[in-house]
């Protein structure tokens, strides 16, 4: 994925997100921490590439 989430005071690195069946939560994963239920809108950030 390559998005970031806040958790904890620091940015998470999403590496993959799953849907847990209903349309209101998902299951992040992230390298060296384990996998988070998001069960409400959370604000994501995206690297900007500069080429």
């Amino acid at each position: 994925m390559g998005d970031f989430i806040l958790l904890d005071g620091q940015y998470q690195r999403i590496q993959d997100m799953r849907s847990t069946g209903t349309a209101s939560a998902r299951v992040l994963h992230f390298a060296g921490r384990a996998p988070w239920t998001m069960r409400e809108a959370r604000t994501t950030y995206r690297p900007i590439d500069y080429c």
